[in-house]
């Protein structure tokens, strides 16, 4: 699914309205009508709904749903009006509400369902004062249910996230907006809904941002003659006296995931210990051994475990001075990275701290200046970059694959080095790429909550085994 801006969203409307003839009416219309049916279907007709109405035509969105919910029944219905110069369709609906009866009020209190129809999508630079007080006090009416539309007032392309309207449910139409994904703003938009409208075919653009789902995902499917080797080689290293749990989630993910061979390489003092830990399904080497069998492997994964300092260091550099077909630098190998690597593809998977130390988000950025940066830092870096946040960024330097998990149980310590043992044997298999990665992770995440409740990441790696 294609993610847009809020200009690419003007110009379809634009498009619709000036070279077809569909009058800017009949869109407002058809998502009303559409949001409206999205409303009553999670509301009952007694319920106390507050539409709070801005100037222009998110504000006439608003009016429009609560004219069509009155007349469908719901009679506790009350408008906000943001006064100001409005736009001629909300200047419409504002005087059918008025003749139907419809109360208007100052009042944010008492409501089961606020609707914020304030600003919308059409807000450009930060919000104005006026604006920001209606925000503050959707937020201080402790109301049980949010329904911001097209996007919660006080997210913008352009501008920094700065207080928004907190809705516990996004209608957003036209086409789902870039901005409700962005890092930063997710949250605030809570559960999206979006409503696709009857725009001509070529109405609505290509976008470089992408929404990806479980449709995207692309199975390990076994051919009869497979074996180990044909399933893909896959070589880990890392590990450190304090952190050897993570190289073996990561050898055991990357096993789970279907590889074929998985080796973990570390420092020759853990190596019998390692063994142990990691169970048959895994060799143990010391990394004195991987510069004679580098060649060997389909894909190296780096980092899990390993530590930051001098030891450390000299082997990431290593690895990045050999000759690979695909490397995974996770964790401390992404604030080692000496900048280049001989590598034929390069992955790195960084969270928002080790982002940072790529040259990323070094201040606040609104969504369009977010994309840009992470495109740019991939092209600079000439890596795939797969950002680990409320959602995960998939991004090759030209375009931005939007995994929507939102699922606070894959925070547990341990989660990343299963994704980076995931992504390691599914490159290494030839059979699918980083996205799939990430979607199988999302997958069993979701799967182990809905069966357990919370879980440890070892839980984790054979929910792994049962989903690929």
């Amino acid at each position: 699914m294609h993610l847009l801006t809020a200009a690419q969203c003007r110009n379809a409307d634009m498009k619709a309205i000036e070279e077809y003839g569909i009058p800017s009416l009949s869109l407002m219309e058809e998502a009303a009508c559409r949001a409206a049916s999205i409303l009553m279907d999670r509301l009952d007709p007694d319920a106390s709904i507050l539409f709070v109405a801005g100037c222009g035509n998110n504000g006439g969105d608003a009016l429009a749903i609560a004219r069509i919910m009155y007349t469908h029944g719901y009679g506790n219905i009350r408008i906000m009006l943001n006064e100001g110069s409005e736009s001629a369709d909300r200047a419409l609906q504002r005087s059918v509400c008025q003749r139907l009866g419809i109360r208007t009020t100052d009042d944010f209190q008492g409501c089961d369902c606020i609707v914020d129809g304030l600003l919308g999508a059409g807000l450009r630079g930060p919000v104005r004062q006026k604006e920001r007080a209606l925000i503050d006090g959707i937020n201080g009416a402790a109301c049980p249910l949010v329904v911001s539309l097209d996007v919660p007032s006080g997210i913008c392309d352009d501008a920094c996230c700065d207080r928004p309207v907190e809705a516990d449910l996004t209608i957003t139409f036209g086409a789902d907006k870039s901005s409700l994904h962005a890092l930063g703003c997710r949250r605030f938009a809570g559960d999206i809904e979006p409503v696709r409208l009857s725009y001509p075919p070529d109405a609505l653009p290509a976008s470089k941002v992408h929404l990806a789902g479980d449709d995207d995902y692309h199975r390990l499917e076994l051919e009869c003659d497979d074996y180990k080797t044909t399933r893909g080689r896959v070589a880990v290293i890392g590990g450190s006296r304090q952190y050897m749990g993570a190289m073996r989630l990561a050898s055991k993910a990357a096993f789970k995931a279907g590889a074929g061979m998985v080796t973990l390489f570390t420092e020759p003092s853990l190596v019998e210990m390692a063994a142990l830990d990691c169970g048959a399904g895994v060799m143990v080497r010391p990394f004195s051994d991987f510069g004679s069998l580098a060649s060997t492997f389909d894909c190296v994964l780096a980092g899990p475990g390993l530590g930051q300092g001098d030891d450390a260091k000299d082997m990431v550099e290593q690895v990045c001075s050999a000759s690979l077909r695909s490397l995974v630098l996770d964790a401390d190998a992404i604030r080692l990275y000496p900048g280049k690597c001989n590598a034929s593809r390069l992955v790195l998977t960084p969270h928002v701290g080790e982002y940072r130390a790529l040259g990323g988000l070094h201040r606040p950025l609104p969504p369009d200046a977010f994309y840009a940066e992470l495109c740019e830092i991939a092209a600079r870096s000439a890596s795939t970059i797969v950002l680990k946040a409320e959602c995960v960024y998939v991004c090759d330097g030209e375009e931005v694959s939007v995994v929507d998990g939102l699922d606070p149980s894959l925070g547990v310590a341990g989660s990343g080095d299963v994704l980076a043992g995931i992504m390691a044997a599914i490159l290494a298999s030839g059979r699918g790429d980083v996205l799939d990665a990430v979607l199988l992770h999302q997958a069993a995440g979701r799967s182990l909550h809905g069966k357990a409740g919370y879980y440890s990441a070892d839980e984790l790696v054979d929910e792994v085994g049962v989903l690929r």
